[in-house]
């Protein structure tokens, strides 16, 4: 009985009808197969690490691992074409943020300074500006052929000086002037020469002020007249350095006479 069924065996082992055909190239599918989902798993890697490098400043879209129901039959039939799906693209996307700082007040065009809406404040203080100090008068130290620091032979020479008068000082000459209108006139430093020279009655300054003038017109006149007594003193810009000395009785002007600024022994 053993060997019939031994028989048996050989009998159906022998039989071609049993053989399994396996077309020619099926040993290439297997291996295509193979390598696509080799790809896949690394284009998957790859776009995993891609997200873990970009982080929150990279936005990943449609990153879709592929499905390996996809993946088709490892062993296609000989009239199946193998296709491969491309891995998915990474789209980067960039934002721009507006800012707006201190945006111009609704209806005045102009932007707010930092801190917020401030409107100066006006000065409620009103300043009155003082009117500029008047201009010192400026005029040559002359009276007729005489001036103010003319020596004593220079004044003799012109022939204005009358009869001299007693000296209260040797270095001191005083003369009155020709025609005289009194007894001393012209006040003379044999040192510093002419230092004082008084008008006549008739005589006017260069602005039409002389005995008879009243105090206002004076005034008028010469706005840097101060009031020294019963004088008044108007400094006159000149070389040398002299002034106008007005007499008067409070109303009028009595007499001009003109002088040297600076001190001497012989006024």
């Amino acid at each position: 009985m053993n060997d019939d069924f031994d028989d048996e065996l050989r009998r159906l082992f022998s039989d071609d009808r049993l053989d399994v055909q396996v077309t020619s190239d099926a040993t290439d599918a297997v291996v295509r197969g193979a390598d696509r989902r080799r790809r896949r798993r690394n284009a998957v890697t790859a776009t995993f690490a891609l997200v873990a490098l970009v982080g929150a400043g990279v936005g990943l879209s449609q990153l879709r691992p592929p499905s390996d129901d996809t993946a088709g039959p490892l062993l296609p039939t000989s009239s199946s074409t193998a296709s491969a799906t491309p891995p998915p693209s990474a789209s980067t996307y960039t934002s721009t943020v507006t800012v707006t700082v201190d945006p111009p007040t609704a209806g005045t065009g102009t932007p707010n300074p930092p801190g917020g809406n401030t409107t100066p404040k006006s000065s409620s203080k009103s300043s009155t500006a003082k009117p500029p100090p008047p201009t010192p008068e400026a005029a040559p130290p002359v009276w007729s052929k005489l001036s103010l620091g003319m020596s004593y032979d220079d004044a003799m020479a012109t022939g204005e000086l009358g009869n001299a008068g007693a000296g209260t000082n040797e270095n001191c000459r005083y003369h009155g002037l020709k025609p005289g209108n009194g007894y001393v006139d012209v006040y003379i430093s044999l040192i510093t020469g002419i230092v004082r020279i008084n008008l006549p009655d008739s005589g006017k300054t260069s602005k039409g002020i002389g005995a008879g003038s009243t105090v206002a017109d004076a005034k008028a006149a010469y706005p840097t007249a101060t009031q020294n007594g019963s004088q008044l003193v108007v400094p006159v810009i000149g070389t040398p350095q002299w002034k106008y000395v007005f007499e008067t009785n409070g109303t009028n002007v009595t007499a001009v006479y003109m002088r040297v600024a600076a001190d001497d022994q012989c006024l």
